[in-house]
């Protein structure tokens, strides 16, 4: 019989670049619900690319985070991501929804933005910063709500 004990599931991990780690390995305080893992988003689907709810991150960027979710605590308030690392399999599935006639998220997501108009005006893009791990889409929330 084999038992493990005080490993991490950091310590399972390697199948992350170097440098990356989950988040939640570094802050499970943080609020992660990413966007593009549901329907909730601009395109209306799950984004090919996001396999779980599970935002990694570069290990500098995690930290960084950790330090300002223990700054937000004393005032009652956390972090909550809607978008962290994102794989160019994602930015892909972007670019050819951009160049398609769906617009059914429109009036919800963009309505003062003609598709046609999405790479011009910077909101799509075929190669991401977000693919880099350290840029993240965040809000800031009442712990006692989440909201």
């Amino acid at each position: 019989m084999i038992i493990l004990l005080g490993f991490s599931s950091a310590f399972f991990n390697n199948n992350l670049e170097d440098g990356f780690v989950y988040l939640k390995d570094i802050d499970d305080s943080i609020v992660v619900d990413l966007k593009y893992y549901s329907s909730n988003n601009f395109i209306g689907k799950k984004i090919n690319g996001y396999n779980a709810n599970k935002c990694f991150v570069t290990k500098a960027a995690a930290l960084a985070l950790k330090h300002v979710q223990a700054d937000l605590a004393h005032f009652g308030y956390g972090i909550k991501i809607f978008d962290a690392y994102r794989p160019q399999t994602s930015v892909d599935h972007f670019v050819k929804w951009a160049r398609n006639n769906d617009r059914k998220m429109k009036k919800i997501h963009y309505p003062d933005v003609k598709k046609r108009n999405l790479f011009k005006e910077g909101y799509i893009a075929s190669k991401s910063g977000h693919s880099r791990g350290s840029t993240i889409d965040l809000t800031i929330i009442d712990k006692k709500t989440g909201i």
